[in-house]
């Protein structure tokens, strides 16, 4: 066959008399299911051989991919796979100082599995222990131990899809500690760095995202980079976010909120440490303290035993002060940038300059540390003044570069007022909004992969209509970005939020809900000026809502400002 013209006549007789197939006969002829079940067998060996590309950055292999090759396994591999899979991710831990890639596979392998054996449990009642024998016994004692520290405990009768939201919140957690603890101990605790007399006084402004968003999000951004497009704007004519501090007398910390009505007294480090929860009160200015030294996790204290001692070394006590002059779950990036402003000023009250590189990769400690898992696209869009494109190259602690974009078509003082800023009334917390999205990625599921990919593109292209002044064009770049945020995340929008849009849509070129979308603030890019008036008149007249109402904006030339007085 393979040197035909060396073949004698008596062999050239026999291959001519040897019956014939056609590929179609043989597919006919040919075992179809022995055929692919031996594939699956020989891909299901490659992909446990290496499980290190499978689950890296770059890698495409989905948790539906996973989900089809457990639910081809009898139980018995399916636990060894499982038990295999664990294994990887913890050993993957011990890599934590290695490249970036490296970073979140624990992540990736935790989330990846359990969305799997979600998909694939064969009823809600369907224990570990039925779907997964014996799978204790195939794990070494260290790796059960840094399970259950994980929150990730086994047991055979606990449902499965219990034990999979347990990996998938198992990844979180561990995501959240590793960028937590990108940055080294203080080696030096806080002291007191003002005069007697002396208050530090923070503000800054909200932010607008125009497009990009969700590619400053962690992991996606800490892995492949971000790109975003985003203005500090003042409402009303003044920076919105405020945060006064003095050193008082007394040992303990007081914190006051204008905005909210509320003061506590904290005189413990337990109750100093109690931040973790995003709805909890004064959660972010205790994260701020915690995590700018006050703890003898985060600096070192030299023997200090409760809170009344560490303030007494720093030099007294604390009294602390903010206002958020905003709708609570607006989307103008609040917490981020009340994060922000917290830390700034406190820094200065300990007479330590932060550099913007600190406060941006501070306040997404802070913001794992409280579980909402935030990007850095709002402290950067408030810190930072004007309107801006920002490009982050994959790292742990994001290094941003910003070039300034001209916003006249955004800017209603540049534009005759064609753009305007309404509260829909409605709110949303965006903690279960990022944990879908971000699920998505660690899932590598192909429909958030493909949007990604098309958000991260917006930034470039919107850049482009607002250095050309183009109206229409800057307006339907916005209304891409909130196709594209629908898209990633369906329950960005709702009727109450359709109905507004559906009544606006005559007078525009495009709008989007600002941060996570599902309510808070509106951008609209109007027609012409003489349609923002009509747009205007008509909302004034009748709002959809008792809390629905325009708010006045312009472009802020100062971004946050940090001084003592």
């Amino acid at each position: 066959m393979f040197t035909p013209g060396q073949a004698s006549d008596a062999q050239a007789a026999a291959l001519r008399n040897r019956r014939r197939y056609s590929f179609a006969e043989m597919a006919l002829l040919g075992d179809a299911d022995a055929f692919n079940a031996r594939r699956a067998d020989i891909r299901r060996e490659q992909i446990r051989c290496a499980l290190h590309r499978t689950f890296g950055p770059e890698s495409n292999f989905s948790a539906e991919d996973l989900a089809m090759i457990l639910a081809g396994l009898d139980s018995a591999a399916r636990a060894d796979w499982t038990a295999a899979l664990l294994s990887e991710a913890w050993w993957s831990v011990g890599r934590e100082g290695g490249p970036i890639g490296a970073a979140f596979a624990f992540s990736r392998i935790l989330h990846r599995l359990g969305s799997a054996l979600a998909g694939i449990a064969p009823d809600p009642q369907a224990t570990v222990g039925d779907c997964l024998p014996n799978l204790a016994n195939g794990l070494k004692d260290a790796l059960c131990d840094w399970l259950a520290r994980t929150g990730i405990v086994p047991l055979a009768h606990l449902p499965l899809t219990d034990w999979a939201s347990q990996l998938q919140a198992g990844a979180f957690s561990l995501m959240g500690r590793r960028i937590i603890t990108s940055t080294p101990k203080h080696r030096q605790h806080p002291r007191n760095g003002l005069r007697s007399d002396e208050i530090v006084w923070g503000r800054a402004p909200a932010r607008l995202d125009v497009g990009g968003g969700w590619t400053d999000t962690p992991p996606y951004a800490l892995e492949h980079g971000g790109v975003v497009i985003n203005a500090a704007v003042d409402l009303n004519g003044q920076p919105p976010i405020h945060c006064y501090a003095r050193v008082i007398d007394e040992p303990v910390i007081r914190m006051s909120s204008i905005d909210l009505g509320k003061r506590i007294e904290v005189s413990t480090l337990e109750d100093l440490a109690d931040y973790r929860s995003a709805t909890g009160e004064f959660a972010l200015a205790k994260a701020a303290l915690v995590l700018s030294g006050f703890s003898p996790e985060t600096a070192d204290w030299h023997g200090a035993t409760d809170l009344p001692d560490m303030l007494q070394r720093f030099g007294g006590g604390i009294e602390l002060t903010t206002l958020a002059a905003i709708p609570k779950g607006s989307g103008l990036g609040t917490s981020s940038i009340v994060g922000s402003v917290i830390l700034g000023t406190v820094r200065r009250l300990a007479g330590q300059q932060l550099s913007p590189r600190d406060i941006f990769h501070g306040v997404l400690r802070m913001e794992q540390a409280l579980t909402t898992g935030g990007g850095w696209q709002d402290q950067i869009g408030g810190v930072i003044d004007s309107t801006k494109i920002i490009t982050a190259e994959p790292g742990l602690i994001p290094d941003a570069r910003i070039h300034y974009v001209p916003d006249e078509v955004l800017d209603p003082s540049a534009n005759g007022g064609a753009t305007l800023l309404y509260y829909t009334g409605v709110t949303r917390l965006a903690k279960n909004v990022l944990q879908q999205v971000v699920g998505g990625y660690l899932d590598r599921r192909r429909a958030t992969m493909a949007t990604l990919d098309r958000i991260r593109a917006l930034p470039a292209r919107t850049a482009e209509a607002m250095s050309r002044r183009d109206l229409a064009g800057f307006g339907a770049a916005v209304a891409e970005a909130w196709e594209q945020n629908k898209a990633l995340d369906p329950n960005s929008t709702n009727d109450e939020v359709e109905t507004i849009l559906d009544r606006v849509a005559p007078h525009l070129y495009g709008a989007k809900l600002l941060g996570a979308g599902g309510g808070g603030f509106l951008l609209m890019i109007c027609k012409s000026p003489e349609a923002a008036a009509t747009l205007r008149a008509d909302l004034e007249r009748d709002p959809p809502n008792p809390r629905a109402r325009f708010f006045d904006f312009s472009i802020s030339r100062d971004g946050l400002a940090v001084t003592c007085c």
